[in-house]
């Protein structure tokens, strides 16, 4: 049990540093989209998501190694640990370098062929500058999780974040789309010196210096376990992704990039969980016999509590969706809702193929996941390319949700073994409550229910959701800790108010 609540305490402050860096970010976009409208959120969804594509094609699986191999510094020394992060930072930022040249080079090109505006290249020009800049900021803070310092690293880029969505809307309110990316570029570069300040004490403290001797053999070491994983999550989706983007922008315009990108920010609110907790997932289970019943107990209880957490969110932002999208972006973003829809579904999805990931990244089977996200790409490229032209926007979400889907149940045989009999009956149980509740939020969606109505039933559903899910979905001991819980809870109010 002691790792089960180290693991939570770890997860607790991802969790909450996540929350509130998504807050801000959910606060900011809805400013931003009505500051700068459908199209120009379009241009500034491309910078945006060309700029994290540089990074993701430049990161090549290492950070993966950082968390991973970093857990272990007590065993390996802090010459080792040393020479990780040394060989890490440079290769990261060289090759980020090279690809945001490469940006820089064929901007023209990119904004004639893909978006096919040729008016955008100054734009592609700034996303090139960003895209260069922002490794040199994050892959320091990295090192904290390596060393799994969780509640620095979970303080200081939550921080980070919300500086930089304060400077791009008052960079946006005095200038419009040109201080909106002024804004994201000023923000990389306090970054970096952020970054630098914060991690130089912490290394120190642990005797870590960084180390460039043993350069290939040691960045050979690192990218043969972390390319696998590279490849098959970080450079197949952005293969995949940016084409597409580029193909809905072809048929239905950039307004249609701006829809995305609104639907996308909604959808967050609840599929950053298992991606915000996944380095003291991987490092805790890496740290740990991944072959004995603690670790099986460990993998069960992160995976219920994550697909839990994912599945009452979702349904409760689906079921407040309309108002939340007007309330949010307004009257124009309306398109948006049914992309939201879709979004917040297959974010259950990723969310549970997230953490499935992690697990196969703790046990060393990086090779696999390759294949798995190499098959769900494929379908995904195929259905766009049938839908895409017909449905634009939505046809990527659907195409999208069908290889989630996909990569779901290929994962989940990869695990089946390594789960104990009772969990796979918790888990089904979970997997019956997440098709009633999608068809739920479907009726309320398709049908013009009254909203008075619609709270009413959903409250209940709600109420019964969470009473099924403390009844099935949760082993006996889990349940009587729980209960212990609250009633200390309780008694601890009781006694406040007397």
């Amino acid at each position: 049990m002691s790792e089960v609540i180290s693991l939570i305490k770890s997860n607790t402050w991802l969790s909450v540093a996540n929350v509130l860096a998504k807050l801000t970010s959910s606060l900011a976009l809805p400013i931003l989209a009505r500051l700068l409208g459908p199209q120009s959120l379009g241009v500034y969804n491309v910078v945006v998501s060309l700029a994290q594509t540089v990074q993701g094609f430049s990161s090549l699986g290492i950070e993966i190694s950082i968390q991973r191999n970093g857990s272990r510094h007590q065993t390996t020394g802090v010459e080792a640990v040393g020479r990780l992060f040394g060989v890490s930072f440079i290769l990261i930022c060289t090759v980020n370098a090279l690809i945001a040249l490469g940006v820089w080079c064929f901007r023209q090109s990119l904004a004639s062929y893909w978006l096919v505006v040729p008016d955008t290249a100054y734009w592609l020009s700034l996303a090139a500058i960003l895209a260069g800049l922002q490794p040199m900021g994050t892959v320091p803070l990295l090192f904290l999780t390596g060393l799994q310092d969780f509640r620095a690293y979970a303080i200081r880029s939550s921080l980070g974040l919300v500086i930089s969505n304060l400077l791009t809307l008052m960079f946006t309110w005095c200038f419009g789309l040109k201080g909106a990316i002024g804004g994201l570029i000023l923000s990389a570069v306090l970054q970096i010196l952020w970054s630098f300040m914060i991690i130089q004490p912490v290394l120190q403290a642990n005797k870590i210096h960084l180390r460039f001797d043993k350069f290939w053999s040691e960045a050979y070491s690192i990218l043969k376990f972390g390319l696998p994983y590279y490849m098959g999550t970080h450079l197949l989706y952005s293969l995949v992704n940016l084409p597409l983007m580029g193909m809905v922008s072809y048929y239905s315009g950039l307004e249609s990039l701006g829809y995305l990108r609104a639907a996308q920010s909604m959808a967050a609110l609840a599929g950053f969980i298992p991606l915000s907790t996944a380095p003291a997932v991987i490092s805790h289970l890496s740290a740990i016999d991944t072959n004995d019943d603690q670790s099986r107990y460990l993998k069960s209880v992160h995976l219920r509590s994550v697909w839990i957490l994912l599945l009452l969110s979702t349904t409760v932002i689906c079921l407040l969706l309309p108002n939340l999208m007007i309330w949010f972006f307004g009257g124009s973003y309306q398109p948006a809702i049914i992309l939201t829809w879709l979004f917040l579904w297959s974010s259950i999805l990723t969310g549970i193929s997230a953490v499935l990931i992690q697990y196969l990244v703790a046990d060393g089977k990086t090779t696999e996941i390759g294949w798995v996200s190499a098959i769900a790409a494929l379908s995904w490229v195929l259905l766009s390319l049938v839908l895409i032209p017909s449905y634009g926007s939505l046809g990527f979400l659907i195409s999208y949700l069908t290889s989630s889907i996909v990569e779901v149940i290929m994962l989940s045989l990869l695990q089946v073994s390594d789960i104990q009999f009772q969990d796979l009956l918790l888990l089904r149980n979970l997997t019956l409550l997440s098709g009633c509740l999608l068809l739920w939020t479907s009726i309320v969606f398709w049908l013009d229910i009254n909203s008075s109505i619609v709270f009413f039933l959903s409250s209940i559903i709600i109420f019964t959701s969470t009473v099924f899910i403390f009844g099935h979905a949760l082993r006996y001991h889990e349940q009587l800790k729980i209960k212990e819980v609250l009633r200390h809870g309780f008694n601890l109010i009781v006694r406040h108010l007397k």
